[in-house]
């Protein structure tokens, strides 16, 4: 089930699918299958992740990306995509495979991946009942702004709040395919207490960013960025099983545009 943002103009529509994994729905002996698709170089940094969850979050991971593109372009299998590692960290498809945007992201243990035919598109998810010191990252990672709104709530009410703003600058920060550091602090964002908020970007970027918060599942914040004037649609699946996907219904909870 797809769900639609109306934008400025009609002229154009673009289509962005969600793909979610839950680790526990694949089961070892599919992951062990799954890693039949990894290229050597995935398999070598599998190999030398430092724990088992950073392990699995790897290799589900590149499961469930190259099961998705695969799924778009049911001519290649699984196996078959080139995917490259560009600056810090991203992967992305050899030049001379067709375009397909994407981004992934994972916490605790959920994996999501958007893609698009956008180049700069990214995504965040973050777990929300997960506790951290949110005053102090807020004042190393946010602006003055954002840092006055989280201190005027309540200590209770902090924490979600900040991670609905984190996820929000995370997901531009890699749409712009940016280190964290650079980034955070170029966009700025208000209004988030009462879900509605409002953008503002900076780094010399020009209009038409567009900021979507995302139902994902109980307990964790989701959100996209991507750079385009066109009218939005959204689907959304679940990976199941081996490169099996099921539908699932799309909510979008806000949407807003960069000033």
């Amino acid at each position: 089930m797809s769900a639609r943002i109306h934008a400025r103009t009609h002229e154009s529509l673009l289509q962005l699918q969600l793909w979610h994994l839950r680790i526990g729905d694949i089961s070892d002996s599919d992951l062990r299958l799954g890693l039949s698709w990894l290229s050597p170089e995935e398999l070598d940094y599998f190999r030398n992740c430092a724990s088992q969850l950073r392990k699995r979050q790897f290799a589900l991971g590149r499961l469930l990306l190259r099961g998705a593109l695969s799924h778009l372009d049911t001519s290649r299998a699984p196996g078959q995509w080139r995917i490259v590692e560009g600056p810090h960290g991203r992967p992305s498809l050899a030049p001379d495979e067709p375009f397909i945007g994407f981004n992934l992201a994972h916490s605790d243990d959920r994996i999501v991946l958007v893609t698009g035919p956008l180049q700069r598109l990214g995504i965040d998810l973050e777990y929300g009942l997960k506790q951290r010191k949110v005053e102090r990252l807020a004042r190393r990672w946010f602006n003055p702004s954002e840092l006055a709104e989280l201190m005027q709530l309540e200590p209770a009410a902090r924490q979600q709040w900040f991670y609905r703003l984190w996820t929000l600058k995370e997901a531009w920060s890699k749409a712009r395919g940016e280190a964290l550091a650079p980034s955070m602090r170029l966009v700025t964002v208000s209004g988030a207490e009462d879900g509605d908020f409002s953008v503002a970007v900076g780094g010399g970027e020009t209009s038409g960013w567009r900021f979507l918060r995302v139902g994902a599942t109980p307990g964790f914040h989701c959100a996209l960025a991507c750079q385009s004037d066109a009218e939005i649609r959204l689907a959304s699946r679940r990976m199941s099983g081996l490169a099996r996907f099921e539908a699932l219904k799309t909510q979008i909870l806000n949407e807003a545009r960069s000033a």
